[in-house]
């Protein structure tokens, strides 16, 4: 049940949104595109990062904020994993912790992860590591949406 009310939430998140900046996935990275994706993607007014790991991610924050204002917005992001509580780890080259750092907080940000690269265990989380606020879980025969939780405090 907590899994269906997630997906109403998240979906009616992208139906306010004024824009989407989605990626282009490469071999290793889920394609949202599929027909069974289990959200709605406003068409109409979107940018799509390229797959360029030498394109300036500040640069591409610049533009994105130049066409969406303040938004809302949603950013679709890839890992190579993520955790329950919306850590992402990536490639190693810090591009999207970049970008991520130069967006508005109110910016809704979606990790979008196949479940073998999904943990209900805590990932390390570096100080510069920028979360998600979603994450969005491919599995074999179905889509899984999950709000990131908030991480346990240490004591």
């Amino acid at each position: 049940m907590e899994e269906v009310a997630a997906l109403k939430e998240l979906q009616e998140i992208f139906s306010q949104c004024a824009g989407f900046v989605l990626y282009v996935p490469t071999k290793s990275e889920v394609d949202y595109n599929d027909l069974s994706f289990p959200l709605e993607i406003n068409k109409n007014n979107l940018i799509v990062i390229p797959k360029d790991k030498n394109s300036d991610p500040f640069e591409w924050a610049d533009n994105c904020l130049a066409r969406f204002k303040n938004g809302p917005v949603s950013v679709f992001i890839p890992g190579t994993m993520f955790d329950v509580y919306g850590t992402r780890h990536g490639k190693g080259a810090g591009w999207y912790d970049r970008f991520l750092s130069k967006i508005p907080s109110n910016w809704v940000k979606v990790g979008i992860i196949d479940s073998t690269k999904f943990s209900d265990l805590k990932l390390i989380r570096q100080e510069w590591d920028q979360p998600v606020n979603w994450i969005i879980v491919r599995g074999k025969a179905s889509w899984r949406v999950y709000k990131a939780r908030s991480e346990p405090h240490s004591l």
